[in-house]
C-alpha cells in the first residue's frame, strides 16, 4: 500500500471519531448512527455491548435528553491493517450539564475521560467503526451509572476474525 492510501485512511477513520462526538453532542441520531456497520458492535462499561443499529437506536430512544455534553477529542492514533481494515485508538473528555440545553452551560468538572479502542471497516465506499471498546479511566461522581471500568470482549469476537 502507498503512503497515500494509508494517510487517507488514516484521515477517513479519525474523521469517524470526530463525527461520533459531534452527533452525540448534538443529539443527531442519523448521524450518529451512520458512523457504524450494521452488524457492530459497541461494548460499555454500564450494560451489556449493543450489537447492530437496532440495539444502538434502542439506546438512543432511552438516553436522557435534557443536558448539555460535549465530548472534546484529544489524542487519536489509527494503524491500518489493510486497505479495507484499520484499528484505532483514542481519548476523550467528557462534559455534560444535566437538566437543560442552554448555551452556553455552567462549566463543571469533566464527567469523565474515556479510551476508545475501535475496529474500522471499509464497507462500500465508506470506513465505518465495526467495533467500539470503551473504557472509562477518569470517572467523576456527577454519572450515576457509573461502575467501573470495561469488561473486554474476547478476541474471537473481532470483526473480520
Amino acid at each position: 500500500m502507498d503512503d497515500i492510501t494509508e494517510l487517507v485512511i488514516k484521515a477517513k477513520c479519525t474523521e469517524l471519531v470526530t463525527r461520533y462526538c459531534k452527533a452525540v453532542n448534538h443529539t443527531d441520531d442519523a448521524d450518529f448512527l451512520a458512523v457504524w456497520t450494521e452488524d457492530c458492535v459497541w461494548n460499555r462499561p454500564v450494560g451489556e455491548p449493543m450489537h447492530g443499529r437496532d440495539e444502538i437506536q434502542r439506546w438512543l430512544d432511552n438516553r436522557v435528553l435534557d443536558r448539555v455534553m460535549r465530548h472534546v477529542n484529544g489524542a487519536s492514533l489509527v494503524k491500518v491493517i489493510d486497505e479495507g481494515h484499520a484499528r484505532g485508538w483514542s481519548q476523550t473528555v467528557v462534559y455534560g450539564v444535566a437538566g437543560t440545553m442552554e448555551l452556553p452551560a455552567k462549566m463543571e468538572l469533566p464527567n469523565m475521560i474515556v479510551e476508545y479502542e475501535d475496529w474500522y471497516e471499509l464497507r462500500g465506499d465508506q470506513w465505518l467503526i465495526a467495533r467500539r471498546d470503551t473504557t472509562w479511566v477518569f470517572l467523576s461522581d456527577a454519572d450515576p451509572l457509573a461502575s467501573g471500568r470495561l469488561n473486554v470482549l474476547t478476541t474471537a469476537g473481532e470483526p473480520g476474525s
